[in-house]
């Protein structure tokens, strides 16, 4: 399996999820449910902010250029849809570049005790495993709403994938 996989499996669920909080009021999507970061919109732009970082300032070494976006200036769904697919667009072009030797190449991360040099590989893994745990988090809100979540294996996006049904 190729972590390329695994970032486009993730930005099939992202966009489940988008889907359904779309269908919410925009009220419920902004009220602080107790979350890492407080509302379903925060939790969201956060998860969407992971993947910018790491594929437009981290791998390229320009994380010192980078600035948290205000998530209040995300007023609605278009909004929100809006920079998750700015985000999908550069990830897919960073994605049909992507080389076994970029894979292994170092970057810095600075959130450690010290700056600490990882492979891209690792970092891609862990964007999207972060991102998985948030989706739990959004899981988590909607099931205390009453509502069904969005749900979409792995198995079933290769099976999809393999057919040509994407």
């Amino acid at each position: 399996m190729q972590v390329s996989d695994l970032i486009r499996y993730n930005h099939i669920v992202r966009g489940l999820y988008l889907d359904a909080m779309a269908k919410l009021p925009w009220e419920e999507v902004v009220a602080n449910k107790g979350l890492s970061f407080d509302s379903m919109r925060d939790v969201f732009l956060h998860l969407t902010l992971v993947e910018d970082r790491w594929i437009s300032y981290i791998i390229p070494g320009r994380i010192k250029q980078w600035v948290d976006p205000a998530f209040e200036a995300f007023k609605d769904m278009a909004s929100l849809k809006k920079y998750s697919d700015d985000v999908k667009s550069r990830t897919e072009a960073f994605l049909d570049r992507l080389t076994d030797e970029e894979l292994k190449r170092q970057v810095t991360v600075y959130w450690a005790k010290e700056p600490t040099n990882i492979p891209v590989e690792n970092g891609l893994t862990h964007m999207v495993i972060e991102d998985m745990i948030h989706y739990g988090e959004l899981s988590a809100a909607m099931w205390q709403m009453g509502l069904e979540v969005p749900y979409m294996g792995f198995w079933r996006y290769k099976l999809q994938d393999m057919k040509g049904e994407k």
